[in-house]
Order: C-alpha cells, then structure tokens, then sequence
C-alpha cells in the first residue's frame, strides 16, 4: 500500500514511512498536485481537509480523511481502516527510501545493529528513542 499525504499530515507521513510504508509527502503541494499525485502513482490520499478529500472523491481517486488529531489515534485509525500492520522493511522518515542495514559510523560510539539510507545517508539504529516509538506503536494497535 502507497500513501501521499497532504501538508496537515506531516508527522503521520513520517510514521507511516517508519513502520514500512511508501509514503509521499507533499507540504507545499495544491490540491490538484495531490490528486494528480495520489493518481499517478497509484497511492492512496490521505488528508484533513473536507473539500480535498471531496474533490478527490469525485475524481475516483481512492482518499481517507483523518479525523484524528494525535499520532496514535492517526495511526489507529489508519491501522482499522486498512489494516495495517509492522512492514519487515522500515523506510527513511525524512526521504522515503527503503533502509539497509549497515555498518556504523566509525567515528561514531558503538550503536549495535544500523540501518543506513542509501539516498540521504542517515543512519538509524535503536537509541533512547526507540522505547517512545515502542509505546507509539503499542498504544496505536500496530504491534
């Protein structure tokens, strides 16, 4: 499943590239954009906004409007309606590309097992964070 999501749902976008999901982000795009977007590649819109969701509709392009207003309940909402579940492959919040796993940065303290980006060359692992991800996770239904 393929997503674009609209400018309201940033972090919903990220969240959804965490947990393994083809996610297009398009912050500064019209609605127009949107729907050409979500048509073209096949993606499903997801938005807040009432009019774009009903202009979509209209055009057959498969949307979602979000009602929630926190990332748990965005994401539990999501989860129920298209029964999503934890992807086996996680994809760089900030670009979308699939991670891979990798060596850790040298000049870096050990970190245990890394995942790298290819495109933008972040790497990610398991730090402090993760337990906060963990409860996100928990608390939305997805694991």
């Amino acid at each position: 499943m393929r997503f674009v999501a609209d400018a309201m749902l940033g972090k919903l976008a990220r969240w959804l590239r965490i947990i393994g999901y083809d996610t297009e982000y398009l912050p500064s795009a019209g609605d127009d954009e949107l729907i050409s977007a979500a048509e073209g590649g096949g993606r499903l819109l997801l938005t807040r906004d009432n009019e774009l969701f009903r202009r979509a509709v209209r055009r057959g392009v498969p949307a979602i409007l979000i009602k929630s207003t926190t990332i748990v309940e965005e994401l539990s909402e999501i989860a129920r309606t298209l029964g999503l579940r934890l992807s086996d492959q996680t994809r760089c919040p900030l670009c979308n590309e699939l991670l891979v796993e990798g060596e850790d940065d040298p000049g870096m303290p050990a970190r245990g097992k890394v995942w790298v980006c290819p495109r933008c060359r972040k790497f990610y692992w398991h730090g402090s964070h993760w337990l906060k991800i963990s409860e996100t996770l928990e608390a939305s239904g997805l694991r």
